[in-house]
């Protein structure tokens, strides 16, 4: 007997990446539940379209509130989460129905990957995270801004599996939100907002100094996301304790600070050893330092990777080039 999935958005002002998102998902949702917190434009006429049962609901600064909003209009065994601006690749599509099918999962880790602006050293970013899970009441979403599933499934005992599921994102090639707001202000008020309530999250630390960052504030950046080292936080997922020793390492990179660089991309490339930022970065900072052999089995390590996801590919060419040269090899 087939799983009923059911999808659950929140939605305002998405006219110009609804249809693509909502095409993704034909023939694997049973049901599309979408709450809209006030467009204007013909989002809510897109989505009824498309068979959507639209809620009107008024925001409220929060997106986990929005989200649960969502998940109580859900009549799915099975939940799939995606934002206006995100789609489910073909690959993804045939595997999904087998995937919720795994006996014992409560939830499903996902790759959600981003598409990165031109200026990026990477062509994308790849975040673990579950965005299909059981429903069940007490899996309710947390956080006002990145919400998050996942405590709620742990707190009440479910288990969590890893899947090779992949969703594609493409928000973050623009700067705004919703076509109007710019991501980077929203965001930031709405952390510090948290941030009074709860000033010791380490969680909400590494978000603003990934925020701080993305909009060249490094040296701002850099000391909010030492604040998080000081912290619990050893509690981060694996995913975000990635990122965070992986952005440290680029700035202390960009500080000359070749050991701290070495440190935080190791420690990152312990959580995730594909990470190739924090490979090339490693590199750079060993050849800085004058140690040719580490840097060179690094450069040779992202060569080898045909899916490399660095666009630096002149430099990186050029850089074991000159490895050679100095090693005679």
């Amino acid at each position: 007997m087939k799983t009923k999935l059911s999808l659950c958005m929140i939605v305002k002002n998405e006219e110009e990446y609804l249809p693509k998102c909502l095409q993704s998902v034909r023939g694997i949702a049973d049901e599309i539940i979408v709450v809209d917190t006030g467009s204007t434009d013909s989002t809510i006429e897109i989505a009824k379209r498309f068979g959507a049962k639209v809620v009107d609901h008024k925001w409220r600064s929060d997106f986990a509130e929005a989200r649960n909003v969502s998940l109580e209009f859900a009549s799915g065994e099975w939940i799939l989460v995606l934002d206006a601006d995100e789609e489910l690749p073909q690959e993804t599509r045939n595997k999904i129905a087998e995937v919720i099918g795994t006996l014992g999962a409560d939830g499903i880790e996902v790759l959600v990957r981003s598409e990165l602006p031109d200026g990026d050293a990477a062509i994308y970013d790849e975040t673990k995270i579950v965005r299909l899970f059981r429903s069940k009441k007490e899996y309710r979403y947390v956080m006002p801004i990145h919400e998050q599933i996942r405590p709620s499934i742990e707190k009440g005992g479910g288990k969590i599996f890893a899947s090779d599921l992949v969703i594609s994102h493409h928000g973050y090639s623009r700067g705004n939100v919703q076509g109007k707001e710019n991501r980077a202000d929203r965001n930031l008020k709405m952390l510090y907002n948290a941030l009074s309530i709860s000033p010791d999250d380490p969680y909400l630390h590494y978000q603003i100094g990934a925020t701080l960052m993305s909009i060249g504030k490094r040296d701002e950046a850099y000391d909010e996301l030492k604040k998080t080292l000081a912290l619990d936080y050893a509690k981060l997922s694996g995913a975000t304790l990635d990122k965070l020793f992986m952005k440290i390492s680029q700035l202390a990179l960009e500080r000359n600070d070749y050991g701290q660089a070495i440190e935080f991309a190791e420690k990152s490339l312990q959580q995730n050893p594909r990470n190739v930022i924090s490979q090339y970065v490693a590199a750079i900072a060993y050849l800085s330092r004058n140690q040719i052999m580490d840097g060179y089995r690094l450069l040779l390590r992202i060569r080898e990777n045909q899916n490399s996801n660095l666009k630096l590919g002149k430099q990186l060419k050029d850089l074991i080039n000159a490895c050679e040269k100095a090693l005679n090899v």
